[in-house]
């Protein structure tokens, strides 16, 4: 599967030196990102994510996006989540019993927990590429071998957001 990858230009020197690169624990999304390792039940600290080539994007999140990294990597080793999806559990997580991710507290008018239910369920269940509408694409590291080339971006962000609304007028 062919995946693009926004990442700073230190993970493109750990790759050029032929070293699998695995991310960090973050510090500000420790806990979301403990509950999707959970959900897809990843082996990793920390889940890298990315887009998949022609198919609808939104990388508008990207935070250290230097340098987008081109990567063919074999279907058994990408987990694929629904980005609004994955928005919408973000959202709802401020609601999360800090023990339990799956479980909205008591009192909250915000979600209901049987939608945070939907949610949790839809990030846990893995489809075929074809059914989601805006894929994003999940990896625990990135081998060095996986990639096919790599662009330093120049662009300002606005320029590269505008660039991918463009495109994704004619993404499936």
């Amino acid at each position: 599967m062919i995946i693009d990858t926004y990442q700073s230009s230190a993970v493109m020197r750990i790759l050029q030196s032929g070293k699998v690169y695995r991310a960090k624990p973050s510090i500000s999304f420790k806990r979301e990102y403990a509950a999707l390792i959970d959900m897809l039940d990843l082996h990793c600290d920390c889940p890298i994510f990315g887009v998949v080539k022609g198919r609808k994007q939104n990388t508008g999140g990207r935070v250290s996006g230097a340098v987008r990294i081109r990567l063919n990597v074999p279907h058994e080793y990408v987990k694929l989540t629904e980005y609004t999806v994955w928005a919408d559990f973000l959202d709802n997580f401020k609601y999360t019993s800090p023990k339990n991710y799956a479980t909205i507290l008591a009192g909250t008018d915000e979600v209901s927990s049987s939608a945070h239910a939907r949610v949790v369920a839809d990030l846990k269940n893995q489809r075929p590429l074809s059914k989601y509408k805006v894929p994003q694409a999940i990896l625990e590291y990135i081998d060095p071998q996986w990639v096919v080339r790599y662009k330093i971006i120049h662009n300002t962000r606005e320029q590269e957001d505008w660039k991918e609304n463009f495109l994704n007028r004619f993404r499936r």
